[in-house]
């Protein structure tokens, strides 16, 4: 069974609408990589999570049709990006290979995050 996710949560004011690396340490330790629901009004779930798929918001996961179909989904796509996030990025600097790797969850414990790309 799936981990829960909190549903319709009380989230910072401006929750959307900030970059990730102006976070207090305290929202980062609250809901870094942590998924959650939002109720649409269709009675679905879209599922999003604080995780640096996006630089200013938290990350799109999907939309699901009830709650343990919410719960589910979330696990499965945040697993996702949490294999996705390990892999090392390759970074060219004039003459050189760089091959960098971040620390697991140096975000949530030293208050630094990365810039993801893309999600909603």
């Amino acid at each position: 069974m799936p981990d829960r996710i909190p549903l319709d949560p009380k989230l910072p004011k401006s929750f959307d609408a900030m970059p990730n690396e102006t976070r207090s340490k305290v929202q980062l330790d609250q809901w870094w990589d942590r998924p959650y629901g939002v109720t649409m009004p269709d009675g679905r779930i879209e599922v999003r999570c604080l995780n640096g798929g996006a630089w200013d918001r938290s990350t799109y996961l999907g939309v699901a049709d009830d709650y343990d179909a919410a719960c589910a989904l979330a696990e499965a796509k945040q697993a996702e990006w949490l294999k996705f996030r390990e892999r090392p990025c390759t970074c060219l600097d004039a003459d050189q290979i760089l091959m960098i790797r971040q620390p697991p969850d140096e975000a949530a414990t030293a208050g630094s995050v990365r810039h993801g790309a893309g999600g909603h």
